[in-house]
Order: C-alpha cells, then sequence, then structure tokens
C-alpha cells in the first residue's frame, strides 16, 4: 500500500473522532447487501441522503472488508460490489463532495489491485472512477505532480526547491496518480490512453477543480496557459484506434482551435462526423465544426453545422444560442426568438454534451455506470 493511501487511511480512521461515535447509526452492511442483490438505486440513495460522511466514510472503511470476506467463495464477486457502489455514492455526491470520496476510491484501487490477473470488472471501475475525476477536474490526483505524456522525457536536472519547501512537501501525501493505475493494470486499453492526454490538457480554461477554496484576497485571475500542442502527439495516433478515433479527432480539433488554427480545428471535427456513433461524440463533431466555420467567417456553412448538430441533439442549449445569435445577425428573428423561448422554458434536463466536454469522459457517465453493473452481474453469474 502506497504511503498516500496510508495517509488518507489515516485521515479516515484518527482525523473523525464524531465518526467514531456516530458510525454506528449507519448500516454499512446493510448498504452493501441491498447493492449486492441487485437494488443498486435503492441502495445509493440511502447512502447518499447521509447528512454527514464523516461516519459513512468510516463505516466504509471498517465494515466494508469485513462483509466482503463473510462469504470467502464469493469474496471477489462482493469486493466489486463493495467498490461499485462506492464510485455510484460519490457520483450522487459530486458536486460538493469529491473530496470526501477521492481517498476512498484510491483505498479501493489498491484493494482492486491484489489480485494477480486484471478483471473486466475492475476496467470498468477504472473508466467510472475516471469519468468522475473527469467531473472534478482532478488532474492531479489521476495523473500526479507531474505528468508526463508517453513521447515526453523527464527534465535531466531536477527542479530546485528550497529546503523550507522540501520539508513541507516531505509532510504532504502526494496525488496518487490514480490513473497511471489502470495503465499499469490494462496499458492496451486506448480509453486509458486517451484519458491520460485529455486530463494532460487541463488547465488552460479557468475551469476550477471541485471543492477546492480559492483563496477569498485572490482576485487576480491566473494568466491563461499557452496552448498544450505537444497533446497532439499523442493524439493523433489514437485516430487511427476504432474505439475511440471519433473523439481522439475531437479533442484533436479542440486543442487545434484553443491554438488558433480553426482550418486544422475543422478539418480535424469533420474527419470525426463521419465514424462517430455515439451521439454525445457526433454531436460534439458538428457543434465545433459550426463553431470553426464561424471563427473562420464562413457564417452560412456555420448554421448548416449548428443545424445539423441540432438534428442530432434536439434543442441542445449550447448549439440553439449560436445559432439564433448568427440568426439575429442576419434579421431572421422570428425564427431565432421561437427557439430561444423553446428551449428556456423547458423543463431542465440532464447535463448538456457541449458544456460537459471539458469534463473528459464524464459525459459518459450515464453508459460507464451501466456497463459496470454488467460486470458485476457476469461476475455473480
Amino acid at each position: 500500500m502506497g504511503r498516500p493511501v496510508l495517509v488518507a487511511f489515516a485521515v479516515v480512521l484518527f482525523v473523525t473522532p464524531t465518526a467514531r461515535t456516530q458510525g454506528n447509526g449507519i448500516d454499512l452492511k446493510g448498504l452493501l447487501d441491498t447493492y449486492y442483490q441487485g437494488r443498486y438505486d435503492e441502495a445509493v440513495a440511502k447512502a447518499a441522503a447521509i447528512p454527514d460522511l464523516g461516519p459513512f466514510r468510516l463505516r466504509f472503511v471498517q465494515d466494508s472488508p469485513v462483509w466482503v470476506n463473510a462469504d470467502p467463495a464469493r469474496s471477489e464477486a462482493r469486493s466489486a460490489a463493495a467498490a461499485a457502489f462506492l464510485l455510484e455514492v460519490t457520483a450522487a455526491r459530486l458536486e460538493s463532495d469529491w473530496g470526501r470520496f477521492s481517498d476512498l476510491i484510491e483505498w479501493t484501487c489498491v484493494q482492486l489491485r491484489t489480485t494477480a490477473a486484471p478483471t473486466e470488472f475492475e476496467r470498468s471501475w477504472h473508466a467510472a472512477s475516471h469519468a468522475l475525476a473527469g467531473r472534478a477536474r482532478a488532474r492531479e490526483w489521476l495523473l500526479g505532480e507531474f505528468p508526463l505524456l508517453p513521447h515526453q522525457k523527464a527534465p535531466e536536472q531536477p527542479r530546485t526547491v528550497p529546503r523550507w519547501v522540501q520539508r513541507m512537501e516531505a509532510t504532504q501525501p502526494k496525488p496518487p496518480a490514480h490513473l497511471t493505475h489502470a495503465l499499469e493494470r490494462f496499458p492496451d486499453d486506448p480509453h486509458f490512453q486517451l484519458s491520460r492526454v485529455v486530463a494532460w490538457t487541463w488547465g488552460r480554461d479557468g475551469e476550477p477543480m471541485r471543492n477546492v477554496r480559492v483563496r477569498d484576497d485572490d482576485d487576480q485571475r491566473r494568466p491563461s496557459r499557452a496552448p498544450q500542442l505537444e497533446a497532439i502527439v499523442t493524439l493523433e495516433p489514437l485516430t487511427a484506434v476504432p474505439d475511440v478515433a471519433a473523439e481522439a479527432w475531437i479533442r484533436l480539433g479542440m486543442v487545434r482551435f484553443t491554438a488558433g488554427d480553426f482550418a486544422a480545428a475543422l478539418r480535424a471535427f469533420e474527419a470525426a462526423q463521419p465514424i462517430a456513433t455515439e451521439t454525445s461524440m457526433k454531436y460534439l463533431a458538428y457543434f465545433n465544426a459550426a463553431r470553426a466555420l464561424e471563427r473562420l467567417q464562413r457564417v452560412d456553412n456555420a448554421v448548416r453545422a449548428y443545424q445539423q448538430a441540432l438534428e442530432i441533439v434536439p434543442d441542445a442549449e449550447s448549439a440553439t444560442v449560436a445559432l439564433t445569435s448568427l440568426q439575429f445577425m442576419r434579421d431572421d428573428r422570428d425564427v431565432a426568438v421561437s427557439a430561444i423561448n423553446r428551449v428556456f422554458n423547458r423543463k431542465p434536463g440532464p447535463a448538456e454534451t457541449a458544456t460537459s466536454r471539458g469534463y473528459g469522459s464524464f459525459l459518459r457517465w450515464d453508459a460507464l455506470k451501466t456497463a459496470m453493473r454488467a460486470a458485476l452481474k457476469r461476475d455473480k453469474s
């Protein structure tokens, strides 16, 4: 067990004294039983409704191993169920409590990696965990403090830091580099390879990591970082891998777009259009192509591309707003007003694809959760 996990384990056990006195009110084993029996939503809803997560965290660390080992013949399946349950509860509390679950996820990752051979459930679990970390924008948690892409070399000279900084760093737990564990277990998985480069590009758009408080007196925004064009070296080979080709083209186009090379970005988005099979990816291919066309002053083509995006995801907010802006400019205002009223007067729906693109694979969370549950059922049979 690595030092970061040991530190997190100690935090759970020893830094929450109130959890020790109140934890008996949570029937963690009962929740795991419910989840293991296939009543997934019921178990997750009950756990997510717990107001104080301190006792839940303690009970999970103390009780889940006992529950797993209560049936030695089924311990692997029960371990998988506990791991999946944790991710689903994390998802339910993600917007406010990512920081309360991330150490438990890594602790669970250690447990899963004790098996000699990687399993398909472990693969699906890792994919789901990466999606949640994507929504949290947890770049260091996924990749470590100083991540490198496969083609990059570590600096020959180590960084020079004052001794007091060295002493301070020595007392702080290092980020677990969670995604690298998946790559160690599944080195040829193209989805994990793509997730690595996507996470590596984070940090230029000002989108914050979840549950990390910005200093009250820090009212100066950091200057934007230079476009991370090194990502192209890793993305280009992935465009030839059928399982991830469409998204690789889209991510490649986003990097080109950020760099201001709108013609190259357009070519990448157009390359994704005929091969994208997922609704989200097909939508992003047309929506982003329209954005690139706008920047190239090809307004008629941009209008058509936005319309094509809306044929894929009707009334999508991002494409509707962009299209109606162009329609207003062209004095086609009645159509624009009608579309705006329709979109903004409807009931809130699921998170939109275009605004979710900055959160890695989180836009696939529902599908990844379904795949994880299907792997659980296979393990039980």
